[in-house]
C-alpha cells in the first residue's frame, strides 16, 4: 500500500463513525496537508494553517461506491434484456466514473499523493472523452435512418472537442494559466480536495480561452468549457436530440449549479447525476418523451 496509502487509510479510521447520519462523515485532514495545498472555495487563497482541519462533507467514498455498483448493476441488467448499447454503453462509462470518486476518497486531500494526483489526472481524462458517451445517448432518440446518415460525422466532432479539452490541460507556457474560482478543474497543482460536500478536483491548467487580457478573444470559462458544451449540448441540439439536450440540462448543470458553488466541485457533482441520468432514459417513463421524429434538417435526410 505504502507510505500515501497507509496514511491515507489511518486519516480515514480516524474520521469514520458508524453512528454518522446517511453518507454523512467528519473527515480529518492529515497534519498541515489541508492548510498548504487545498484552495478557499469563495477567495481562492490558501487556508489558514492548523494543526488539525476538520471538513463537514455529505457525500463519501461508500456512497460513490454504491453508486458506482447501481450504476454497474443497471447496464448489466439492461445489457442482458437486450437493450440498445447507446443506452448500456454510456451509463457503463459514467459508473466508471463513480468508482473512479470512490476510489479518490481514500485520498482525498493528500496532495503530495501520486494516487491523488493520478486519480484527478483520470478525472479529467474521463471528462474529456464523455462526449461521445453523450451523444451516444442523444443520438438514441432520433429517427435511426437520421442516426446512421450522421453519425461519423458527429463522433468525429466529439474527437475534435475532446482533442481540446486535453489541448487545455497541457502546460502552454505561452497561453497562461486558467483563472482559479471561476473555470472548472483550475487550480494550483494536480489535487482533489474536499468541496462543500464532495470531490473538488483542481489542475493548473493553461489559460486558453480564458478571460485573461493576453487573448483575444476571452471566454469566462475556458476552452475546455467552451469545447465541451459545443459538443455536450448544442450539437445534439443542431441534430434534433433538444428534449433530451433540455432533460441533460436540469439533471447535470442546473442541479449541480444548485448544489454548490465551488466550479472544481462542479464538474464531480454534475458526474455524480449522471448516473441518475443515465438510469432516468433508460428505466422511467421519461424515455418515451425525448424521442424526437421531427427537425428541419430531417427533410434532406429521408430525401437522401
Amino acid at each position: 500500500m505504502g507510505q500515501y496509502g497507509a496514511r491515507a487509510v489511518t486519516e480515514f479510521g480516524k474520521a469514520y463513525n458508524p453512528a454518522s447520519t446517511a453518507y454523512c462523515s467528519r473527515v480529518t485532514t492529515a497534519n498541515n496537508v489541508t492548510a498548504k495545498y487545498r484552495l478557499d472555495r469563495t477567495h481562492n487563497k490558501k487556508l489558514s494553517k492548523t494543526t488539525r482541519g476538520v471538513i463537514k462533507m455529505c457525500w463519501s467514498g461508500e456512497a460513490s461506491a454504491v453508486l458506482a455498483t447501481i450504476g454497474f448493476g443497471t447496464a448489466t441488467y439492461v445489457a442482458y434484456k437486450g437493450e440498445s448499447k447507446e443506452l448500456w454503453i454510456p451509463l457503463t462509462y459514467f459508473a466508471c466514473m463513480e468508482l473512479l470518486q470512490a476510489a479518490t476518497y481514500i485520498y482525498i486531500d493528500l496532495c503530495d499523493s501520486p494516487p491523488n494526483q493520478i486519480l484527478t489526472m483520470l478525472g479529467y481524462l474521463h471528462i474529456a472523452f464523455q462526449p461521445f458517451f453523450v451523444n451516444m445517448v442523444a443520438m438514441y432518440f432520433i429517427p435511426e435512418h437520421v442516426k446512421r446518415k450522421i453519425g461519423a460525422a458527429v463522433y468525429a466532432l466529439c474527437g475534435v472537442g475532446t482533442l481540446l479539452i486535453l489541448i487545455k490541460m497541457y502546460p502552454l507556457a505561452w497561453a497562461g494559466k486558467c483563472i482559479p474560482g471561476l473555470e472548472g478543474f483550475c487550480g494550483p497543482e494536480v489535487c482533489s480536495v474536499s468541496g462543500s460536500w464532495h470531490i473538488a478536483w483542481q489542475m493548473p491548467l493553461n489559460g486558453l480561452w480564458s478571460d485573461i487580457p493576453e487573448n483575444s478573444i476571452r471566454f469566462q470559462y475556458g476552452l475546455h468549457a467552451v469545447a465541451y458544451i459545443a459538443v455536450a449540448f448544442v450539437l445534439p441540439v443542431l441534430y434534433g436530440s433538444w428534449r433530451f439536450v433540455g432533460f441533460h440540462y436540469l439533471i447535470g448543470p442546473a442541479i449541480s449549479d444548485a448544489l454548490t458553488t465551488d466550479p472544481n466541485e462542479y464538474c464531480a457533482v454534475w458526474c455524480l447525476f449522471s448516473i441518475a441520468l443515465c438510469v432516468s432514459v433508460i428505466k422511467t417513463p421519461i424515455r418515451q418523451y425525448l424521442h424526437v421524429q421531427q427537425w428541419p434538417c430531417y427533410r434532406k435526410a429521408y430525401a437522401a
